[in-house]
């Protein structure tokens, strides 16, 4: 129909729709466009099939008891003592040390000493809690972390230490330092006799360089770990605190940097060792030192003497327990251990990879937590 004049005059501009476009007679359906689609991504993408470990919690494995070596015969450097010691550390990172010449006196004293040291309220402990400038005293305890089944301090000759243990126990620490220095002592000669077989091997690999640091121009340095052991501990919470413990060794470690630890774990049930390869444990002799090698130690042999950490666990025991382990340094590129508050220079970018770790830790821990 056509426009008059006056339609157009009214209305200037015309916004009519354009007619729609002409749809094509043979259309696909969209359940064909789909398996062709389908068919087409399972044939181009290629995603492999990802299989989880069941557990992130590391697996512990048993072994036969290391090797019984008889001091004496260390002393004598008898020649079927040096490949049974050797291949203990290879192996495993540690072996046992009987008739090692300690009175048992000397050991019990000390014992008895480092007991008082776990009856002082949390309040005082706080003055003398570890931190990363001082790496002695008390472990810092969370909230979430009361009741544990085992307690630890070091202890070490820091002039800070005893003045702040005397501001807070003033006449027990007196008696556990001296009983300590007399113990240390002992240790000391020990820990000697065995860093000769290392000498006597390595010193030809190492050179006189590395003799002269295992000798330690700057004197030797010693620190002690010392735990105490709860008794009356529930199988559930038992295995709760064992599986925080192990994150915490084989991710945390020490703090301080040494050659060999001397442990004494009189009446442990079990002797758990921590590497970067796995947990392994065995049943102690009674009245043996265990012996594992520190990081400056594998250093020297090149590697071929693994660093390891060792714990004694008093499994279903009603009583409590002390037990030892003594870090011994003969090398003068660990100063801290004589002296743990002289400062490191830590750089931002360390300082921000920490973080991070530390963050992570944190995570990996409350899920191990609240999933086991």
């Amino acid at each position: 129909m056509a426009l008059s004049p006056q339609s157009v005059a009214e209305n200037p501009f015309d916004f009519r729709a354009p007619p729609p476009s002409p749809v094509a007679s043979g259309r696909r359906s969209c359940v064909t466009n789909d398996e062709v689609l389908s068919e087409f991504l399972q044939h181009s993408l290629r995603v492999p099939d990802l299989i989880l470990p069941d557990k992130v919690f590391p697996r512990q494995k048993f072994i036969d008891n290391p090797p019984k070596i008889d001091f004496q015969a260390l002393n004598s450097m008898q020649t079927e003592t040096l490949p049974k010691i050797l291949d203990s550390i290879a192996t495993i990172g540690c072996f046992q040390l009987v008739n090692y010449g300690i009175p048992v006196g000397s050991i019990r004293s000390a014992l008895t000493a480092a007991a008082g040291i776990f009856q002082l309220p949390p309040q005082k402990r706080t003055a003398v809690t570890r931190s990363p400038e001082k790496l002695y005293g008390f472990e810092e305890v969370h909230e979430e972390d009361e009741g544990e089944v085992s307690e630890e301090f070091v202890w070490c000759k820091a002039k800070a230490l005893e003045l702040a243990m005397e501001g807070i126990w003033p006449v027990g620490y007196s008696n556990f330092s001296e009983k300590m220095e007399t113990l240390v002592a002992e240790m000391e000669k020990v820990a000697e006799k065995i860093l000769i077989v290392f000498r006597e091997i390595y010193q030809e690999k190492t050179g006189r360089c590395e003799k002269e640091k295992m000798e330690g121009e700057d004197g030797n340095g010693w620190a002690c770990y010392v735990y105490k052991h709860g008794g009356n501990v529930s199988a559930e919470k038992w295995r709760s605190c064992l599986r925080y413990d192990v994150m915490k060794m084989l991710i945390g470690g020490m703090d301080y940097s040494h050659t060999l630890c001397l442990h004494i774990c009189d009446g442990s049930s079990e002797f758990h060792v921590y590497s970067k390869k796995g947990w392994v444990s065995f049943c102690p002799h009674k009245h043996a030192l265990v012996v594992t090698v520190g990081d400056q130690t594998q250093a020297l042999s090149g590697g071929q003497l693994k660093h390891v950490i060792g714990r004694p666990i008093y499994r279903g025991e009603e009583e409590e327990f002390i037990s030892m382990a003594f870090l011994y340094s003969s090398s003068t590129t660990n100063s801290r251990l004589v002296d743990p508050q002289k400062p490191n220079t830590i750089s931002l970018s360390q300082q921000a990879i920490a973080a991070i770790l530390f963050t992570l830790l944190y995570q990996i821990l409350v899920y191990v937590y609240y999933k086991f």
